[in-house]
């Protein structure tokens, strides 16, 4: 009943779906890890966006939205708890004055990849 992906699609849509969901997750969830270690860039990039006292719970909450994104039983939720959370990125690196690009590229892995293994989502 719970899968990560549906029945019916072929072999191939399957394994594009999984690599373009894998790739920013472990991004997603490394960016979560190097939050617990003192790093001075992502001190300083947190301090721009006023949140460096947050650094761990952010953290936390990245690496939340992708176990729950994992989790079969949990998958579909945390579909749309990680793709809310790319939008803060999103918006973080436009606060910051960057152009988005990192954000918007793991935006449309992301839902491109989940929409290959679940196409039942857009319904």
């Amino acid at each position: 009943m719970f899968e990560l992906h549906d029945a019916g699609i072929s072999k191939r849509r399957r394994i594009t779906g999984y690599v373009l969901s894998l790739l920013p997750s472990l991004a997603v969830l490394g960016s979560g890890f190097i939050k617990f270690f003192p790093n001075a860039e992502i001190h300083l990039l947190l301090e721009q966006l006023g949140m460096a006292d947050h650094a761990v719970l952010i953290g936390l909450i990245e690496i939340g939205c992708v176990l729950l994104y994992w989790s079969p039983t949990t998958s579909n939720v945390g579909f749309f708890l990680f793709c809310s959370y790319i939008g803060g990125i999103i918006v973080g690196e436009l606060i910051i004055g960057d152009f988005p690009l990192p954000g918007l590229a793991i935006g449309v892995m992301v839902y491109v990849g989940t929409i290959l293994r679940k196409p039942s989502l857009l319904a």
